[in-house]
């Protein structure tokens, strides 16, 4: 549990992580999504 005291300590400093690391997870999961539809993966 000693970690997650860490990683709020760390949110708390450097809010803007969490942001960037959402914004990345929600564009890999689009681009994924439109791959998937256009048939890019084969």
């Amino acid at each position: 549990m000693n970690d997650l005291k860490e990683l709020e300590k760390l949110m708390k400093e450097h809010p803007i992580i969490i942001v960037v690391t959402l914004a990345a997870m929600a564009a890999g999961a689009m681009l994924g999504a439109v791959a998937f539809y256009q048939g890019w993966l084969g």
